[in-house]
């Protein structure tokens, strides 16, 4: 299995951002830079921080409605069910950090969807998450998780030498 390079997005009012130099640098439309990414880059999977739903607030749900059509896309929201339930409902992949407050067991039939965020000295259970996303760096837990049967993603700066890992999270080069 190759591993995929995903790009890292922020989505804010249906637009998309990069980070420079610690700044937010809005670079278009979420749906026109997704597609761009996935024709002239390959992407088959994109990572968004969606900075409305971190606060609270759902603007960008019908931009993920239109990507699942065309690409995997993972999505870091608040971590709560009225949050979370609408994206799993269109097919999108959430990321919800570990631990977590909320009894993920909720969301069983769509366990497959779940990505777990995790640093390297989370010890706690990730049965209730089917891949897990790798915040730091540390080759032994990411051989590990592996070998628990996870499919791993960190970022692309991390954990450089690991083969076999899902998906490398990076800054897209647009």
């Amino acid at each position: 299995m190759s591993t995929m390079e995903a790009p890292l997005i922020y989505i804010k009012g249906k637009r998309a951002h990069i980070m420079a130099m610690g700044t937010l640098k809005p670079i278009g439309s979420a749906i026109k830079v997704a597609k761009k990414l996935k024709e002239e880059y390959g992407a088959q999977l994109i990572h968004i921080v969606d900075l409305d739903a971190m606060n609270g607030k759902r603007v960008n749900y019908d931009v993920y409605d239109h990507l699942t059509f065309l690409m995997y896309i993972e999505v870091e929201v608040r971590p709560e069910p009225a949050m979370i339930k609408p994206l799993l409902d269109i097919n999108a992949r959430v990321v919800v950090p570990l631990p977590s407050k909320l009894d993920l067991s909720q969301f069983a039939e769509q366990k497959r969807l779940l990505v777990g965020k995790m640093s390297p000295r989370y010890k706690g259970s990730t049965d209730d998450v089917y891949d897990i996303y790798l915040d730091g760096e540390s080759e032994e837990t990411v051989k590990e998780l592996m070998r628990k049967g996870k499919r791993v993603i960190v970022n692309a700066e991390q954990n450089k030498n690991v083969k076999g890992v899902f998906a490398r999270i990076a800054e897209p080069q647009l």
